[in-house]
C-alpha cells in the first residue's frame, strides 16, 4: 500500500479504521516472540536481574485499576513470557506489563527496521513506544489530548473498545496526565449496567491480531485490554486542525503551542512536528476508502446487546471485596471533585481572562 495513501488516511479519517495486508518490514514481525524477548534480556545493562513490571489482580473492585494502585514485580522477559503463557500460579490470578516505553530503550536488534516511513511519516524517528503485556493487562478508558494514534500489532491479540469524542463518558483529571484524559467508568470489571448505560449505542470494537494496524482519530475514547501475551508498537501523529472547521479557541491553543515550542525548544513525548489534517472533503475521503477496501476496514460499531454482552463478561471479574473502605472512598471522591473542578476549561478560561485584565 502506498505510504502516501496511508498518510492521507491517518490525517483525514473521522472514525477508527484497521489496515490489513500492509507489508511491514520490521525484524520483530518475522521473529518468534520468545526469541525477540531473549534479545531484550541479553541487552539488560541495569545490573538488576530482570525488568520491573507493572502488575495487578485479574479481579477488581468498582474503580478502574489506576496506575497508582498497581504493584511491581521483577522478572526476566523470558520468565515473564514462559510463566504467563504456561501454567504459572501467579498469572492465573494476576496480569503484568512492561508498557509505554520508548523504542530507544530496546537493543538495536529488537528495534531493527521499526519506523513509520512506510506509513507516510519518515519524520517520526524514535518517537515510538512499545507495549508488552500478559493476558488481562489493560489501560483504563481515556482519550489522548492531541494527535492521531497509529498502532501496529506485532504478536498476540489486543481488544480495543472505542467511543467517539462526544460519547457520554464522565471525564476525570485524576490521575492527571498532560497527554491523556481518563474517564471514571470502569470497563474492566463493571459493577453493574448502570455504570455504563448511555454509551451502548456508540461503542466500536476490534480485536487486533498480528500484522493489523489500527488508526485512532484524535480524541476518541479507548479502552485497551491484552487478550493473550502481546507486543505492539505505536506512535502519535500531532495534527494541525483545518482552519475551516476549527473554533477560535482551538486555533488559539494551536498558536500558543507553536509559540511555546519555538521559545523553549522543548521535546515532547510525541513527535513535535504537527501535520495538517482534514484537508480531504467527505466525498474524497469516501473515494479513498472505497478504492482501498482490500487494505482498509472501518471498525464495526457494536449492537447494543453486543456491548452489554461484553460488559456482562467483564463484570464476572468484579469483586466487591476489593473496594476501598467507605471512608477512604469518600475522601478520594472529594479530592477528585476538587481537582476536576479546578481543571474545568471554563474555570481556567475565566482565570486567564482575569489575569489578562
Amino acid at each position: 500500500m502506498d505510504p502516501a495513501v496511508i498518510r492521507d488516511l491517518v490525517l483525514n479519517v473521522r472514525e477508527p479504521v484497521v489496515l490489513r495486508n500492509v507489508k511491514i518490514p520490521w525484524f520483530c514481525m518475522d521473529q518468534p516472540l520468545s526469541e525477540w524477548l531473549s534479545h531484550l534480556d541479553d541487552s539488560n545493562q541495569s545490573g538488576e536481574d530482570g525488568f520491573l513490571l507493572d502488575c495487578g489482580p485479574r479481579r477488581n473492585g468498582r474503580r478502574p485499576q489506576w496506575e497508582r494502585t498497581r504493584g511491581k514485580i521483577r522478572k526476566t522477559m523470558t520468565e515473564f513470557y514462559e510463566e504467563a503463557t504456561g501454567d504459572g500460579d501467579y498469572f492465573r490470578e494476576n496480569w503484568a506489563s512492561y508498557s509505554y516505553r520508548y523504542v530507544n530503550e530496546l537493543p538495536e536488534r529488537c528495534r531493527r527496521g521499526v519506523n513509520f516511513e512506510g506509513f507516510g511519516f519518515p519524520d517520526v524517528g524514535e518517537d515510538v513506544s512499545f507495549w508488552i503485556g500478559s493476558g488481562g493487562a489493560h489501560t483504563p478508558c481515556h482519550y489522548d489530548t492531541y494527535g492521531c494514534n497509529i498502532v501496529v500489532q506485532v504478536h498476540g491479540r489486543k481488544r480495543w473498545l472505542l467511543f467517539p469524542p462526544e460519547a457520554k463518558l464522565k471525564a476525570t483529571r485524576v490521575p492527571y496526565e498532560e497527554s491523556s484524559v481518563y474517564c471514571e467508568e470502569n470497563l474492566y470489571s463493571p459493577e453493574a449496567y448502570s455504570r455504563v448505560i448511555g454509551v451502548e449505542s456508540e461503542a466500536f470494537h476490534v480485536d487486533l491480531e498480528p500484522g493489523m494496524v489500527l488508526i485512532v482519530p484524535p480524541k476518541w475514547w479507548h479502552y485497551v485490554e491484552t487478550m493473550e501475551f502481546s507486543l505492539n508498537f505505536n506512535t502519535w501523529i500531532q495534527l494541525l486542525p483545518s482552519i475551516s472547521t476549527t473554533s477560535r479557541e482551538e486555533l488559539q491553543s494551536t498558536l500558543e503551542y507553536l509559540l511555546n515550542q519555538q521559545a523553549s525548544g522543548k521535546r515532547q513525548r510525541t513527535n513535535s512536528t504537527r501535520h495538517p489534517s482534514n484537508y480531504l472533503s467527505p466525498k474524497d475521503l469516501h473515494h479513498l476508502l472505497s478504492t482501498n477496501e482490500n487494505y482498509v476496514t472501518p471498525i464495526r460499531k457494536l449492537e447494543n446487546y453486543e456491548f452489554f454482552q461484553l460488559m456482562t463478561e467483564n463484570s464476572r471479574r468484579y469483586d466487591p471485596g476489593m473496594n476501598r473502605p467507605s471512608d477512604d472512598e469518600e475522601d478520594n471522591q472529594r479530592s477528585t471533585q476538587v481537582i476536576n473542578r479546578s481543571c474545568n476549561p471554563e474555570l481556567i478560561g475565566m482565570l486567564k481572562g482575569c489575569l489578562n485584565n
